[in-house]
């Protein structure tokens, strides 16, 4: 095509491409011969509105990943290399909506008109857009808000085997942050249908689904979309960092993602390694969990939490996925099968769940109660232990003991019912000055159900005063102790 310049003289301008021919097709791999340029994540025209994505190669072809319907490729046809990588749109009409691995929504809603497209596969931000993680992020599960806690901007594993309620954690998470203006992201890979709705059901019933963008790749779905969606999700989630939105991410579960990287894997005939798992699934999660973190005011200044499920077989924390996972995250709550058929609800197993960034995060006023907790609750349950009968105690044991059946109905919460952080704090002051130890445990249930909305007709200011707090005060003290008594001398009279 030529063109004027300014002088009236015209130029030709020219555009090179580069274009192959496809070999092959074996399901979703496709066989390229040529395209000598091509690198590794780049976009691929094939024709037919079908794109392709470059996952690799051979001493003689390249290998692409088909997006779209591989039915209307032939052999022998054209691929015309396009030199850009692979985008999907992202933008504010998502929220609130149910869409797929390339951004089509699925929820029978009108067309989403896209801010931007931005690359599905980005690098993870550096180390000089970090800060530190010093912001307490409130999950509404009491256990883990006391005793796992968890910081904006933290990579948290929520691990244990199938329906023990993992889930139920996570979604627990997106109710309690949406109402804090939080924007959610909900990722579903390889879960059915019925499965995902139930869960958009639960945050649409709770008001949190018009600040979650669900975004699913069915079990029924090809494995490309299973393994591109946590990576969308997460392009998704820098879109909102970067305007300065604080995002809480739920991947959910990599386990099967971890799955359809393998199917992938092996039909590109990589050699298979521990588990039949590609050698460099490590690296793959890695990409995608080094993109959670809290960053300074030159990138946005907020935060992006990454909630990570993954599912164990018998509770085996040694397997290869769960192993890589552990390493990975800044943190674990173990969900036990033992503990979830005995009817302990979260199922959440202290002793073998850790958190390793969010206790500097968690707010002074509550850390010191937890302290005192945690430590209460370990000589419980240590003494269960050494007598599972609790017949002959000494009086010193018998006090451990209901103190500690005093904690574990405290713990104790239905699902999505998610505990804001002053009506966590008011339970742990009971429990610490030994208000609920005679208390039956219906008793003990009805003042945790209770108490908020007691103290918030008591004393309207203190639940705000206790979010607010950053230590205890004497003041703060005083009042919860006259209101916790009032509450009591109501409820004996």
């Amino acid at each position: 095509m030529s063109i004027l310049d300014g002088s009236g003289i015209p130029i030709l301008k020219i555009k090179c491409e580069e274009k192959g021919t496809i070999r092959d097709i074996k399901k979703m791999i496709a066989r390229i011969e040529g395209l000598p340029s091509c690198l590794n994540g780049e976009l691929l025209d094939m024709g037919d509105g079908v794109r392709g994505l470059v996952m690799g190669y051979d001493q003689e072809a390249v290998l692409a990943l088909v997006l779209g319907d591989e039915n209307r490729l032939r052999l022998g046809g054209q691929v015309r290399g396009v030199s850009e990588p692979f985008v999907n749109p992202v933008g504010r009409g998502y929220v609130g909506r149910t869409v797929t691995a390339l951004g089509v929504p699925c929820d029978g809603g009108d067309p989403i008109i896209a801010d931007e497209h931005m690359a599905v596969f980005r690098p993870s931000p550096p180390i000089t857009a970090r800060a530190p993680v010093d912001t307490f992020f409130n999950t509404g599960t009491k256990i883990v808000d006391a005793m796992i806690p968890i910081g904006g901007g933290q990579r948290q594993l929520i691990v244990g085997d199938r329906m023990t309620g993992k889930t139920v954690i996570a979604l627990d998470a997106i109710i309690s942050q949406s109402r804090k203006d939080t924007i959610c992201i909900y990722c579903c890979v390889g879960k059915s249908l019925a499965g995902i709705e139930k869960a958009a059901a639960v945050l649409q019933e709770h008001d949190a689904l018009e600040r979650t963008i669900v975004m699913a790749a069915f079990d029924s779905s090809p494995p490309a979309e299973q393994y591109i969606l946590p990576f969308y999700a997460a392009t998704m989630a820098d879109y909102f960092t970067a305007q300065g939105e604080d995002v809480l991410l739920v991947v959910d579960d990599i386990s099967k993602h971890a799955w359809a990287y393998r199917q992938l894997s092996l039909l590109l005939e990589r050699p298979p390694g521990r588990e039949a798992y590609p050698g460099d699934i490590f690296y793959v999660h890695t990409q995608l969990l080094e993109r959670a973190g809290r960053f300074n005011e030159t990138a946005g200044g907020a935060s992006m939490t990454m909630l990570v499920l993954v599912e164990t077989l018998q509770g085996d924390l040694t397997g290869y996925i769960p192993s890589n996972m552990i390493s990975m995250c800044d943190g674990m709550v173990y969900l036990d099968t033992a503990l979830y058929n005995d009817g302990v609800r979260p199922a959440v197993d202290y002793s073998q769940s850790v958190s390793i960034v969010g206790g500097r995060a968690q707010p002074g006023i509550l850390r010191k109660l937890a302290m005192q907790m945690r430590l209460e609750y370990a000589s419980y349950r240590d003494l269960l232990r050494v007598s599972r009968l609790q017949a002959n105690l000494s009086e010193e044991a018998t006090k451990i003991v209901a103190r500690g059946e005093a904690i574990s109905t405290v713990i104790q919460q239905d699902q999505h019912i998610p505990c804001a952080l002053a009506s966590l704090v008011l339970q742990l002051y009971a429990v610490a000055e030994g208000h609920l130890d005679p208390l039956s445990v219906f008793e003990r249930k009805r003042f945790c159900d209770a108490i908020n909305e007691f103290v918030g007709a008591h004393d309207v200011s203190l639940l705000c005063d206790i979010e607010e707090a950053e230590e205890m005060t004497d003041d703060i003290r005083a009042r919860m102790g006259a209101a916790t008594s009032a509450y009591f001398e109501h409820a004996l009279a």
